[in-house]
């Protein structure tokens, strides 16, 4: 059941994101998120951690062409999301991030 402080969520912002064979910055820490989608796009791998530089191999595994994590009130998290490419290789990550005022 949804958190009813924060419920329903009051705003969005679509956007998405090209995650490299470094780690990259993918969402910054936001204070004010309540949620968080983060969609592999690309063709390759992808690995997220929270708060710390990605590394290959370590966190949050995205598979390709559509591979999900969800960020919502039973695991809100409000650091920055970091993701890097599994293959060395760009790609695209798409992004939707709901906040409250």
């Amino acid at each position: 059941m949804p958190d009813p402080r924060i419920w329903p969520i009051p705003s969005a912002l679509d956007d998405h994101a090209t995650v490299l064979a470094i780690s990259t910055l993918v969402r910054a820490a936001n204070p004010n998120r309540v949620d968080l989608d983060l969609v592999n796009d690309g063709e390759s791998v992808i690995y997220l951690d929270r708060g710390n530089a990605a590394i290959i191999g370590d966190g949050i595994r995205l598979n390709p062409r559509g591979g999900s994590y969800h960020i919502g009130t039973v695991n809100l998290f409000l650091g920055a999301v970091y993701g890097i490419s599994g293959d060395g290789e760009m790609c695209n990550m798409t992004i939707s991030e709901g906040s409250k005022p």
